[in-house]
């Protein structure tokens, strides 16, 4: 008797059932993924990649930078990968307290995030006191980047301690994962202090939601997306007009500012181990597209930028140059990073 089911029918059938036991297996083990505002909660965390918004009940809360470390302060963090020491002074930065300038010194303001900040090094290891071995002693670094910080609570930074330091020379560390999107929501607001526009991170969140597609019906689909997608769409966004140009003023205000103290100004372009990468995971998240942007901006206004893919670009320096887990530089890293820093920005420093 002839089947009344033709045989493609069959394996549609099949399939429809195998994702509908995928999707109910979904909503069983990842519940919150269920819910809409947890998952996009969850979502818009990782597409800033970066916190934004600090609340007052937080450690170490801050109503002019957001938040600070502790002055004064040694804490000791160890993982799988690493055991470090960092040590902060009496401002809440891990470097050393202010001195007087003295006579052919060339003093340089490093800011930044946790890139700069030497997460997993000791202190000698750091890209700031590895830049002060190529020159010394007429070379001292400050440096005064925070974990978790973006170009906002640096210019912050800069404004507050730029008079008591009176550097030569502003560097300033641009991570492409978790400065672009965080830039656009910050702001200082007409107290100097820091502050976060609520409009803006809806409309961002709006956009990532609309982005996601069919992908947000999903509980399954959304588990992938959170994962996988959720990072392509973050320089995606990042790249979006109204989103980067932020950062653009901001860099462009930190010229400014160098400027009217006298000052040279450099941006320093950092990137994730995958960008460092290259080949298809790269190509997937379009990552290097985002330094590309804030490269040819710097050139085309005169400000002075290192883009550290030239020498940060392949798979090798993936595995050599970073934790494997952790994802910042390691202490091959950080000497890479600040004996570029030298060479293309500080050794020619007779040059204005």
């Amino acid at each position: 008797m002839k089947s009344l089911f033709s045989k493609p029918l069959i394996i549609l059938v099949q399939i429809l059932v195998v994702l509908v036991m995928v999707e109910v297996a979904a909503r069983v083990l990842f519940p919150k993924f269920t819910d809409d505002k947890v998952f996009m909660d969850r979502a818009f965390s990782r597409l800033l990649n970066s916190g934004v918004r600090f609340k007052p009940n937080r450690d170490n809360y801050s109503r002019k930078f957001g938040f600070t470390l502790s002055a004064d302060s040694e804490t000791t963090e160890s993982t799988g990968e690493y055991t470090y020491t960092s040590k902060t002074n009496s401002l809440g930065f891990r470097t050393r307290e202010i001195q007087p300038a003295t006579e052919g010194e060339y003093r340089v303001l490093l800011l930044g995030d946790s890139m700069f900040y030497g997460v997993g090094v000791q202190e000698p290891e750091m890209v700031s006191a590895v830049l002060e071995e190529q020159d010394p002693p007429d070379l001292s670094v400050y440096n005064y980047s925070v974990s978790g910080y973006n170009t906002v609570q640096e210019m912050i930074v800069a404004e507050t301690y730029a008079e008591s330091l009176q550097p030569d020379h502003i560097i300033l560390g641009f991570f492409i994962a978790n400065d672009v999107i965080p830039n656009a929501i910050a702001y200082v607001d007409a107290e100097g202090n820091y502050s976060t526009s609520a409009k803006m991170a809806r409309a961002i969140r709006s956009q990532l939601k609309q982005s996601l597609g069919v992908l947000y019906h999903s509980t399954a689909l959304r588990i992938i997306a959170h994962r996988v997608y959720v990072p392509r769409l973050r320089y995606q966004v990042a790249n979006s007009d109204e989103v980067i140009s932020r950062s653009y003023a901001l860099l462009s205000e930190f010229d400014r500012f160098a400027r009217e103290r006298d000052a040279r100004f450099s941006v320093v372009i950092l990137y994730t181990r995958d960008a460092v990468q290259g080949g298809m995971q790269q190509a997937w998240s379009n990552s290097r597209a985002t330094g590309e942007l804030i490269y040819s901006f710097c050139r085309q206004n005169s400000i002075e930028v290192l883009d550290l893919v030239n020498y940060m670009n392949t798979a090798e320096h993936k595995e050599r140059y970073f934790f494997s887990e952790d994802g910042h530089p390691n202490v091959e890293g950080n000497a890479v990073i600040a004996r570029a820093i030298y060479k293309d920005l500080v050794e020619p420093r007779s040059v204005r």
